[in-house]
């Protein structure tokens, strides 16, 4: 048995998780035995259960928290997995230093690999961070590797792109579900029309209080326009608020957190992405793999994913001089003329397909954990 741990320090769910998910799924076909290291409580344990896969609680408190690393030491010792790949702030640190602790101290030998998902740096990247306390760093975009290599302290053969796998062959299954009796009634009114969709963990980044704007302009042109954002998070309640005090009530609907989210994505009109951060996004690949027409920001690595104007729109961030009135007419065109974004949409499926394909994701994990890294322990 070749045991493999993946950790993941949040208690909510989104594209990471989801990531981390299909990483374990990827590699208990290919023979791994992974067990997911998460907090009791978390909606990815919840998640795991369902796919069969082990789990295995760690509070996670924090990076230095006593229960959290004896507990750690504990599931180590005795499952030796050779390699650990950390998903979130908390759980990575508190996994290096428990590790590198134990293999200094004689009691790993050898260590197991330690691998970083770095799917978001929010101030500058620190070099001891990249080039000490874990093998290998991947991000999910060359945009992300770029800001961490920023800091010419960090070593670039640290960093690489591992690009998300996605498994577009169930996504276009998990389409054809039923959604939620409420959502499904107001989808199906066909006077409700057209149907933006937002699919994001509810984050200030995220753009959902943009949106608002957006749809309220919009509202002139498009008066049964309904835009559907679907996620939890910290700043869900504020939206709601805000969209009642903008009038806006009829028009916005957030259903919680839907899994899958695949169903709605397919009976919109379009689908956005207007973050002011983000290293990669899912949610527009999933769109364009349904052959969905999207609109994102000109952020991070959403650009990596959709060209715009052939595949889709790419649009200024909401914080760049000029975004609403880039925002309204791009949605406005796709809207107005459903058939010609449909059609580039068709050909942003054919690019995803090929760039994002689930088996090259896997492979480039499974490389690395089977390279023998030099001075390790």
């Amino acid at each position: 048995m070749t045991s493999i741990f993946f950790s993941e320090s949040s208690k909510n769910i989104g594209g990471q998780e989801l990531q981390l998910l299909e990483q374990a799924v990827g590699l208990k076909a290919k023979g791994y035995t992974p067990y997911i290291l998460c907090r009791p409580g978390s909606r990815i344990s919840q998640e795991a259960y369902k796919l069969g896969l082990n789990v295995e609680f760690v509070a996670f408190r924090n990076a230095i928290h006593p229960p959290s690393v004896l507990r750690l030491a504990n599931l180590v010792r005795q499952h030796k997995p050779v390699a650990v790949v950390c998903h979130s702030s908390h759980d990575a640190n508190l996994c290096s230093i428990t590790i590198h602790t134990l293999a200094k101290i004689g009691l790993l030998k050898p260590r197991p690999t330690l691998i970083r998902m770095r799917t978001y740096q929010p101030g500058p990247a620190k070099a001891f961070t990249y080039n000490q306390m874990f093998d290998q760093t991947f991000t999910p975009s060359q945009a992300l590797k770029d800001q961490l290599l920023q800091n010419t302290g960090v070593l670039p053969e640290k960093i690489g792109v591992l690009y998300p796998g996605v498994d577009f062959e169930s996504i276009a299954a998990a389409a054809a579900l039923g959604l939620p009796p409420e959502l499904d009634a107001r989808l199906s009114d066909l006077q409700q029309r057209p149907v933006i969709a937002h699919a994001a963990m509810f984050r200030v980044e995220k753009g959902h209080s943009f949106m608002l704007q957006v749809v309220k302009a919009l509202l002139p042109q498009f008066p049964n326009l309904l835009y559907v954002a679907a996620g939890e998070g910290e700043t869900r309640q504020a939206i709601e608020t805000e969209a009642l005090r903008l009038g806006l009530g009829k028009h916005v609907v957030l259903p919680g957190m839907l899994n899958p989210v695949a169903p709605l994505i397919k009976r919109a009109d379009v689908l956005v992405m207007p973050s002011s951060y983000e290293p990669l996004g899912m949610s527009q690949i999933e769109a364009l793999g349904l052959g969905v027409p999207v609109v994102v920001s000109n952020v991070g690595g959403l650009p990596e994913t959709v060209q715009s104007g052939v595949t889709g729109y790419v649009c200024p961030a909401p914080h760049a001089p000029g975004a609403l009135d880039a925002w309204v007419q791009a949605l406005g065109v796709v809207l107005a003329e459903p058939q010609k974004a449909r059609d580039m949409a068709a050909l942003g499926r054919q690019t995803v397909l090929a760039q994002f394909g689930k088996q090259s994701n896997i492979d480039g994990l499974v490389g690395t954990i089977q390279t023998p890294r030099l001075g390790r322990s």
